[in-house]
């Protein structure tokens, strides 16, 4: 625990000292902001934070790829990986240790944009359980889409290569649990199958914890699916070391 603390501390102080991304971070916070304000907030006495929630995962599927895209293919292209590879650490830490700074990075981004339902508390009556579960469901979103991300950073060397990579594969998980998308799938599918596809998406599990309920089985799902990522990295990394 104490390498994986290590390598936390590690990366977290580079994204702080990182101009690409202070940019990032005020970027993607300006336009989540952006698009919020952009559409009704207030409805009589009542404000709603439905259409920054409604935006968030597709800026995240837009942004992401392009935080990930450095993780491990920069380690790679200066030489630092190899370096890393022959430190007395588990290849496990490392992976956590990235992982977890890139997510309390996000977290710091979200934290940002707290003053939208503050502001909004000033001019209609905010109904705070859906809110806060809404910003713990795009922690847990965000999560998922970093671990998609660091497992493709971690097969090749080339950013732009990495983020393509990460762009596809979000935006098909991103589609397989769009509810337009399920609709139309229904008419020629079997229902099992439609749910096992629609199971397989992040976004169907946003949505469920976004509406206020934590419920376990969604927990249990995002931990299964950032810890599936998490270990095809390791194995990439694994496979790696043993080639020297």
């Amino acid at each position: 625990m104490r390498e994986t603390l290590v390598i936390f501390r590690r990366e977290l102080t580079s994204y702080f000292y990182s101009p690409i991304a202070y940019v990032f971070g005020v970027l993607l916070t300006v336009l989540l902001l952006f698009l919020a304000a952009s559409s009704s907030l207030v409805h009589g006495q009542q404000a709603s934070m439905q259409a920054f929630f409604g935006a968030l995962p597709l800026v995240f599927l837009l942004f992401l790829p392009g935080l990930t895209m450095r993780l491990w293919a920069e380690e790679r292209k200066m030489g630092t990986l190899e370096l890393l590879m022959t430190f007395p650490v588990r290849i496990g830490h490392l992976v956590l240790g990235k992982f977890a700074a890139a997510v309390v990075f996000l977290g710091f981004v979200l934290v940002m944009t707290l003053g939208l339902p503050l502001t909004l508390s000033a001019y209609g009556r905010v109904d705070w359980p859906p809110v806060l579960g809404a910003y713990v469901a795009s922690l847990l979103f965000a999560g998922s889409f970093v671990a998609v991300g660091m497992f493709w950073s971690s097969t090749t060397r080339d950013q732009i290569v990495a983020m393509l990579l990460s762009l596809v594969s979000l935006l098909v998980l991103y589609l397989l649990g769009y509810p337009a998308l399920i609709e139309a799938l229904t008419g020629w599918m079997p229902a099992w199958l439609v749910d096992l596809v629609n199971g397989i998406s992040p976004y169907k599990y946003f949505e469920s914890i976004g509406r206020g309920v934590l419920d376990s089985r969604d927990l249990v799902y995002f931990a299964c699916f950032c810890g599936f990522f998490l270990y095809a990295n390791a194995l990439v990394l694994h496979n790696r070391r043993q080639k020297g």
